[in-house]
């Protein structure tokens, strides 16, 4: 009897957050940055009092880490936009390209394996392809002035906000909890920032060094992906590797490229990461990636991403309570400390 309930209320959760989508996933990319922001600008004032023995007032210290944050992105989204306009000018030279390759696969497969490669040919257009990349990562750009006007209006609400839970739970403890949440996030966001800038990075450099024409492309996605788990490393490597046959013609230059690029991420991914995040994460791998899957389904690219934050509220929510803390040791890896 007790678990209808249970089922009745995640399928309605889910059904919920499929439909409210449009709201949900700008609002919760705002509380995160907004999370993220505060954190830094906390440490913003820490490091000036103890440098210059002042501070500044909270207004001033966010508004200057959102200033750095936004003139970031835009300098990467400037970057980005560049790179794919000169390789949409090349794109002709990569069709061709792709063309030859899949002729010298016809003559050798065609007495083996019926397949129409002038198909495969056709509905690959790499003119289409890096000018819907480039579309997708505007129109992105743009989505995002609603997180802004979410992240201002929860900035201007945080004093208020505050004083209402303060008058509306007595004992603190959901405060605690509040405020347990937020260290999380931050120390996750910050660790798994800087392990994604070096995943990045070094695929950049990797691929820099070999000539390829999307360098800054692909180490920006890198960057982007390995907030992502597992499938975000996998695409990681994937994607430059089939792009580097195409662009050079050949095996030498490829094979490089993948093994350079799987050996970045079984150094930051297997070695490096699990050091740093190894203490502040403790999320069942089969968990994570069943709610990976569900994210993506419901939100897209943008649920992948979420997904791990989430996973680590609801973890820190459900040890807090006692008729849940059942499920806070199904989601755990290592089970809940008392």
């Amino acid at each position: 009897m007790q678990t209808f309930p249970i089922v009745f209320i995640a399928s309605l959760t889910l059904l919920l957050l499929y439909l409210g989508k449009f709201i949900f996933i700008p609002l919760f990319l705002s509380l995160f940055a907004f999370v993220i922001m505060k954190s830094l600008s906390n440490k913003l004032n820490s490091f000036l009092k103890k440098l210059f023995q002042f501070k500044l007032n909270n207004f001033f210290s966010f508004s200057a880490v959102f200033i750095i944050i936004s003139l970031t992105f835009y300098f990467i989204w400037k970057i980005l936009k560049f790179n794919l306009l000169q390789v949409i000018s090349k794109s002709d030279y990569y069709q061709t390209n792709l063309e030859s390759i899949l002729k010298d696969f016809s003559n050798i497969l065609s007495t083996k394996i019926l397949i129409n490669f002038q198909d495969i040919i056709e509905k690959i257009d790499f003119e289409k392809i890096f000018s819907f990349s480039l579309n997708y990562t505007t129109q992105l750009a743009g989505n995002f002035s609603l997180v802004i006007v979410y992240l201002i209006f929860i900035f201007l609400e945080e004093k208020f906000f505050l004083r209402k839970l303060n008058n509306f739970f007595k004992d603190k403890k959901f405060l605690n909890i509040l405020e347990k949440i937020g260290n999380n996030i931050f120390n996750y966001f910050q660790l798994k920032t800087l392990t994604s800038f070096l995943t990045g990075f070094l695929t950049f450099l990797a691929l820099f060094c070999l000539n390829s024409d999307l360098a800054p492309f692909f180490g920006l996605v890198a960057f982007a992906l390995n907030f992502i788990p597992v499938i975000g490393s996998l695409f990681s490597v994937i994607l430059p590797f089939i792009f580097s046959c195409v662009q050079f013609l050949n095996f030498f230059e490829p094979l490089i490229i993948l093994f350079l690029l799987f050996a970045i991420q079984i150094l930051i991914g297997n070695i490096f990461e699990p050091k740093l995040l190894g203490k502040s994460l403790n999320i069942s791998p089969l968990i994570m990636i069943l709610t990976l899957s569900l994210m993506g389904k419901l939100w897209g690219l943008t649920g992948m991403f979420l997904s791990v934050p989430l996973l680590v509220i609801c973890l820190i929510v459900f040890n807090n309570f006692k008729s849940t803390k059942k499920i806070a040791l199904l989601i755990s890896e290592r089970g809940i400390n008392k």
